[in-house]
């Protein structure tokens, strides 16, 4: 392998026969230049991108200090070992542009808040925790302390880039989940409680509610007329609530919730309101 171009003594570009690849590893770039021939003792990770994310990549490490490369590839590694997935190479160019960004918004005092917050903290605790540990690195690294909003884009980087995901799915569901959130809140007047365990129940069925629609996936009718109509007599605003959520999941959405997924949802929520 040759030589392309070195980013700095640890990250390089090389010619891997007729695909150009990313090469990490400590001093590989060290003392060398252009059309030297790598020395493949020192490569630690070599990274292969499609064309669009080669461009993507090599306009990224050319405007952004390597360091935050750096920092992205230490999170995504920690994230394999210790979630046991597999990860899209994507996450090294938005991971990596997110970092710069977020660091730079910290020096100037800018707050980007995550809206969805408690909703990634519960739904995808190990992601979160694992965004958590993110910070100490980048602190360590950067002399620069973000909070835990910070810690939820992470993992949602860390989800999005996950091989057994579609890409943005996760975003979708989130979305999806605090639209349907608001309307409960809204129609029975509370506030939900994260720490609850009933409030965990029901976002873990509005994700897999979701995951069903975005993948598009069918069930078999169950016969739940009678348990629809005792639910609904269970509470003056049940009605009213499911309907709010049938027609935004239909206006947003475009997917008609069946009887039976009516009935399912207003199981959760009248757990958390009796």
């Amino acid at each position: 392998m040759k030589i392309v171009r070195i980013y700095n003594n640890n990250i390089i570009a090389a010619k891997d026969g007729d695909k150009e690849v990313i090469l990490t590893g400590n001093g590989i770039g060290f003392q060398k230049k252009a059309n030297d021939f790598v020395d493949e003792k020192k490569i630690d990770k070599k990274y292969t991108f499609e064309d669009k994310q080669r461009t993507q990549i090599n306009q990224l490490l050319n405007r952004t200090p390597v360091l935050y490369f750096q920092i992205a590839e230490a999170i995504a590694s920690k994230a394999t070992k210790e979630l046991n997935i597999t990860l899209s190479n994507q996450i090294l160019i938005s991971l990596t542009d997110h970092l710069w960004y977020a660091v730079e918004r910290k020096k100037r005092n800018m707050q980007m808040p995550n809206l969805m917050l408690t909703e990634i903290r519960t739904l995808y605790k190990d992601e979160f925790k694992l965004g958590l540990w993110s910070l100490k690195l980048i602190e360590a690294n950067t002399k620069i302390e973000l909070g835990e909003h910070e810690a939820s884009y992470i993992a949602m980087h860390i989800v999005n880039a996950n091989m057994g995901t579609t890409t943005g799915n996760a975003t979708k569901i989130l979305r999806f989940i605090k639209d349907i959130q608001t309307i409960i809140e809204n129609t029975f007047h509370l506030s939900f409680d994260e720490n609850e365990l009933d409030y965990s129940r029901l976002l873990t069925h509005l994700k897999f509610l979701a995951q069903h629609i975005f993948q598009n996936t069918k069930k078999e009718p169950i016969d739940l007329d009678q348990l629809y109509t005792l639910l609904v007599g269970n509470h003056a605003l049940m009605e009213r609530c499911i309907e709010n959520i049938y027609e935004i999941v239909k206006m947003n959405y475009k997917y008609e919730l069946t009887q039976d997924e009516k009935v399912y949802l207003m199981i959760h929520i009248n757990k958390i309101i009796n």
